[in-house]
């Protein structure tokens, strides 16, 4: 490997939500500013990049699901497998960046199995990897990894301007106006940010007015200097507006076209409700009419599909009313396009012909936890001093604390701007720093073998409080979306028609990692999903019924068919058993082998060995689990929450094979892992 330094380097990231491409075109507009020549691409542009010809390369990698590769990263892994040379990368040195959630077990899997790969080629790391964790907030890692990069970078990159020549004046003249050596009289106090539960409702408009968010400014009020500020957002956005009023010729808008597979706008048939009016949670089951979409839309159980949902319109109303929008303008005709030398984030490149309301509806998200630079900005648009020196403080090191704070109130775009009233930023530069609105993944519950022309499906409608002391209530964006279509049915297992034309836009989800109802159908298989992770596991045994159904019809009475064992939970068996009359008659049917139930809330749970999540059924039953496994080959899918149940889940089956298959825990762990890429062990989480 060659010890001259190299002219320029090439950054190429994958993200699924937008967070590694906004990182990653930060540090290449950083960097270029620093004086280092660098090009910026997504993994997938191949065409676009010679890896044979680069020799300083900065990988930036996301996550989706249970540590797979985003979308935009298939071809690159699949460029890199076919690679045969040990050496074909060895001129090449190289750096990753993960950003990962330690909710989900396999923990930045994604950068983890780049950096391995690339080593396995020849490459070399020129500077640690930096691996982020969402669950601790992104900043934590990535801030100071990028800080520490530069230096490295130098090492083996040539730089045209030296670091001490290099400066943020613009970071410069906001520390100098922080002041914050000139305290005030009242700076011992919090910003006037009166009540954690002040979210107010006008009645007459019914528009959301926002809550104001609790912070506590005492770590403010005695700090010498605020440090480890980021750099103000670069203006990437500039609105082109016509003289036309925007004509919406389909509910889908028209710069919303880069999914996987195409969108089509399918119709609502038929709503159920799940669940007690008493529940904890309320649950529906929607069916979509999808008989005109057989081609686009094939599936079998266990395939997800993605829902293009829009934010609630009165709250982005209220958002362009705080910013001091003119309603005449906000369906005016506009195009998005780029500052000259800048590139515009993915999801607004095809923004033409659109609406300042179509924009904030379905292109930005408006009530993801905010990151620091959308913080930063605000600042420069803040007229009041206490305000901007507040915002600036969230974004500093001395601020951590309170930055995490603010996140825990899970705060809405228009939330923040009611905290700083004063702050007033274009809507330009709010398109600058703004994630794409993302699409919501939901499981299929049917199968086709029993309805083709139905795309069936279950949720919880998402309605809950932030922890205490806020107690502030916060909606999804979908679920009550849907809620709200479907007419708010209260109802329980009754399947209402429903009689007007309602269209949704959906595509279906590429599922390259074999979470579906396996070819073989003489193979066991071990299904666990707690309350709505049984969704795809209904479509699972339906489709086993109608191909036991086929069999029968064909005389093949002598073909075996695999066991099905299903571990289920809920909170009270009465109120939110899900799909229970359906999972007893499969039972009955001889379709399930077991039907394993565990009540959360049952008054004997956890007492006297009672069973009382799906991980203690697990253990409950351990030697069959093993025998299945051991003796029959079978399969396990695990659906559900990541964060809690897929872990303990994974613990008790590890804990299976140390106390049935007589081997250590570290060797029971590794055998799992080895399952999952063996798509033996294959599980379907969100958080």
């Amino acid at each position: 490997m060659t010890t001259e330094k190299s002219s320029r380097f090439l950054i190429l990231y994958a993200s699924q939500t937008g967070n590694a491409e906004w990182i990653s075109k930060n540090i290449h507009q950083e960097a270029s500013e620093r004086g280092f020549a660098n090009e910026c691409h997504v993994m997938e542009e191949l065409d676009e990049f010679d890896l044979s010809k680069e020799n300083v390369l900065i990988l930036v990698t996301s996550n989706t699901g249970d540590g797979d590769p985003p979308d935009n990263a298939t071809k690159f892994f699949r460029f890199l497998r076919k690679i045969k040379s040990k050496t074909f990368l060895s001129h090449l040195k190289f750096t990753i960046l993960g950003l990962g959630d330690t909710n989900y077990t396999n923990f930045n899997n994604t950068a983890k199995r780049l950096e391995k790969r690339m080593i396995e080629l020849g490459a070399a790391p020129f500077y640690d990897k930096g691996l982020a964790d969402d669950a601790m907030g992104l900043e934590t890692t990535v801030d100071p990894w990028i800080a520490n990069l530069w230096p490295e970078l130098a090492k083996v990159c040539v730089q045209k301007r030296k670091d001490n020549d290099f400066q943020d004046k613009n970071l410069i003249e906001s520390i100098k106006t922080l002041s914050v050596n000139g305290k005030s009289e009242n700076n011992e106090k919090s910003l006037p940010i009166e009540t954690p539960n002040g979210q107010l409702v006008d009645k007459k408009m019914n528009i959301v007015n926002g809550t104001k968010i609790v912070l506590d400014l005492s770590e403010l009020a005695k700090a010498q200097q605020l440090t480890a500020l980021p750099r103000i957002p670069t203006v990437i956005c500039k609105i082109i507006k016509s003289n036309e009023k925007r004509t919406i010729n389909s509910s889908t808008p028209s710069f919303l076209m880069n999914t996987p597979t195409p969108i089509v706008n399918a119709r609502l048939e038929a709503v159920r409700c799940l669940t007690h009016p008493e529940a904890l949670k309320r649950t529906i089951h929607l069916e979509l009419d999808i008989k005109d979409f057989q081609e686009k839309l094939e599936f079998i159980p266990g395939d997800s599909f993605g829902i293009i949902a829009p934010n609630s319109e009165k709250l982005s109303l209220e958002i362009l009313k705080t910013l001091g929008i003119d309603e005449n303008e906000i369906n005016q005709e506009i195009s998005i396009e780029s500052v000259e030398g800048t590139e515009l984030p993915s999801h607004l490149k095809n923004a033409k012909s659109t609406s300042i309301k179509e924009l904030l509806q379905y292109g930005v998200d408006l009530t993801s936890l905010p990151r620091k630079a959308l913080l930063r900005l605000m600042a420069e648009y803040t007229a009041d001093e206490e305000e901007k020196k507040t915002l600036l403080f969230l974004c500093s090191k001395q601020g951590t604390t309170q930055f995490i704070r603010l996140r825990e109130q899970v705060p809405t775009l228009l939330d923040l701007l009611v905290t700083f009233p004063s702050c007033k930023p274009p809507l330009e530069r709010l398109l600058d720093v703004l994630p794409s609105q993302q699409p919501r993944y939901y499981s299929i519950v049917n199968s086709p073998l029993v309805n083709r022309d139905l795309l069936q499906f279950a949720f919880n409608i998402v309605d809950y409080k932030t922890p205490d002391p806020y107690n502030t209530r916060k909606y999804g964006v979908c679920t009550p979306w849907l809620d709200n279509l479907s007419g708010y049915v209260k109802e329980r297992n009754e399947r209402i028609p429903l009689t007007t034309k309602i269209n949704i836009p959906i595509f279906m989800k590429p599922n390259p990692h074999g979470f579906a109802v396996p070819a073989d159908i003489s193979r066991p298989i071990i299904m666990i999903g707690p309350g709505t992770g049984v969704a795809p596991f209904v479509g699972f045994i339906q489709h086993r019924e109608q191909q036991i159904i086929v069999e029968r019809k064909l005389n093949n009475i002598e073909k075996i068919f695999g066991e099905m064992w299903l571990f289920y939970g809920c909170r009270d068996i009465e109120k939110d058993y899900l799909y229970r009359e359906e999972l007893e008659r499969f039972l009955e049917h001889g379709i399930l082998k077991e039907l394993l139930v565990a009540v959360s809330r049952a008054p004997n749970a956890g007492l006297n060995g009672n069973p009382k999540y799906v991980q203690d059924l697990l253990r409950k039953r351990g030697q069959e689990i093993y025998e299945l496994l051991d003796q029959k080959n079978a399969i396990i899918f695990v659906c559900g929450d990541a964060q809690g149940m897929a872990k303990s889940v994974n613990d008790a089956l590890a804990d299976i094979l140390v106390d049935h298959g007589k081997i250590k825990k570290s060797d029971a762990l590794k055998l799992l892992v080895q399952w999952m890429n063996d798509k033996r062990y294959l599980r379907d989480l969100w958080s």
